[in-house]
This record gives C-alpha cells, sequence and structure tokens, in this order.
C-alpha cells in the first residue's frame, strides 16, 4: 500500500489498542486492512507518530466518542494531525465497511485479532442507522479500527480522484 489511512481504537477493557492500515491493493482493486499495531494503550501515541512520520498518511482518525479519545490530546501535542469523525460519519463508516465485504471488495490478513472481532462482531442502532456493538466479550478495537481507516482512506481517494463528485 503507498497511500494509506490509519485508525486507532482502544478495547472497552482498556488492555489493548488497535491501529490499522487502509489502503489500495497494489494492482488496485480491492480495499486492503492491516492490523499493523495490537497492543497496550500506553504506546499507541509513540506508535502511530512513527506511523505518521514514516508514511505521511492521508489521515490518521479517531472516534472521539470512544475509549481511544483519550490519545487525542497527547497525540495533537506530538504534532500528528487527527481525523475525528461524528457520529453520522461512523454510521456511513459501519454500513460502507458492510458493503466492501459483501461486494468482495475487502482484503484483510486473517490476523487472529482482527478475524476474532469480525466473528463476533455486533450491530447497535447509531444516528438511524447502525454501528458496531463495542461492549461484546471478544475486544472490537481491532474491527472498529478497521471501519474507520476504510472510512478515511475512501474518502480521501474520492477527493482525491478528478471529477469523482460531479453530478
Amino acid at each position: 500500500m503507498s497511500d494509506v489511512a490509519f485508525a486507532c481504537e482502544i478495547a472497552e477493557d482498556r488492555r489493548h489498542a488497535a491501529i490499522v492500515a487502509s489502503g489500495r491493493e497494489q494492482d488496485g482493486d480491492r480495499v486492503v486492512v492491516d492490523l499493523v499495531w495490537y497492543e497496550h494503550p500506553r504506546g499507541a501515541v509513540m506508535r502511530l507518530l512513527a506511523l505518521y512520520e514514516k508514511h505521511d498518511p492521508v489521515a490518521t482518525v479517531i472516534d472521539p466518542r470512544s475509549q481511544a479519545a483519550t490519545l487525542l490530546r497527547p497525540l495533537a501535542e506530538a504534532g500528528v494531525i487527527v481525523t475525528q469523525p461524528a457520529t453520522a460519519d461512523v454510521a456511513v463508516a459501519h454500513g460502507e465497511f458492510l458493503d466492501l465485504v459483501g461486494d468482495g471488495q475487502l482484503a484483510h490478513l486473517d490476523q487472529p485479532a482482527l478475524t476474532a472481532a469480525v466473528r463476533a462482531g455486533q450491530q447497535r442502532a447509531l444516528a438511524g442507522a447502525q454501528a458496531w456493538e463495542r461492549r461484546v466479550p471478544v475486544d472490537q478495537s481491532p474491527l472498529v479500527a478497521a471501519t474507520l481507516a476504510c472510512w478515511a482512506f475512501r474518502r480521501w481517494q474520492e477527493l482525491a480522484t478528478p471529477g469523482a463528485w460531479t453530478l
């Protein structure tokens, strides 16, 4: 992946933080998600900063109404520009993620924490639509981060493609 978006989410029990990258496959067909870091949240700011400096991502996303909101101030202090999706954006991200899966347009690397989150995934009502239920027995942070990273990457890609918004 050359152009990439990152998203971070912290588990409900705060034992893990997941950072997921999203981009396009080398052949340009499917959107790819890659769980690039899954460890204790205390290292999340440094890891995001390192990824930000190394990859110059199209976006770094954190939901300001999630457990990961505690990372917003230290990331800002470190100079990382963070995209904070609105509630409606989180609902759209969820629907688009499901559409990518349903259309066979999403690839992932079969990483155990992400695969477990997907298998245990449940939905909840949000803003007239749905989003991932974060309070389930299996840590959902990899799935939530993957969903937000896809959303950010696809938004950037639409904006970067000439004529993408013509009516």
